[in-house]
């Protein structure tokens, strides 16, 4: 089953919401899984909005539990425009509390 995810640090991951950086990290992750489009997960703590929760999670079978969160932004807020895993199965475990942004949530997703 852990050959479905992969994980893999990137060396700068930037986010913009509302023409704001909200993040610029060097302490990110690209997941890779199945046939999915890669996922870009940051660390809590370097986003700079404020992080509630949204609505909705589940349970992922490769990853683990996840929630929905809001973001507000550049003095918009934005439901379900992020996820984050609170409990992770043990390949997922660097990821756990980081977050991921939808890409039709936020104005760009940089990845280098």
């Amino acid at each position: 089953m852990t050959d479905h995810v992969r994980l893999e640090p990137a060396n700068r991951i930037q986010i913009r919401v509302g023409g704001q950086s909200i993040v610029d990290t060097t302490r990110g992750y690209v997941v890779h899984e199945g046939s999915l489009p890669d996922r870009y997960y940051v660390p809590r703590d370097e986003v700079r909005a404020e992080v509630s929760d949204g609505e909705g999670g589940a349970k992922c079978p490769w990853k683990g539990l996840w929630k929905h969160l809001d973001v507000t932004a550049a003095g918009h807020r934005i439901a379900n425009a992020a996820w984050t895993y609170y409990s992770t199965t043990p390949v997922c475990a660097p990821i756990q509390d980081f977050l991921a942004f939808y890409p039709n949530k936020v104005d760009a997703i940089d990845v280098s």
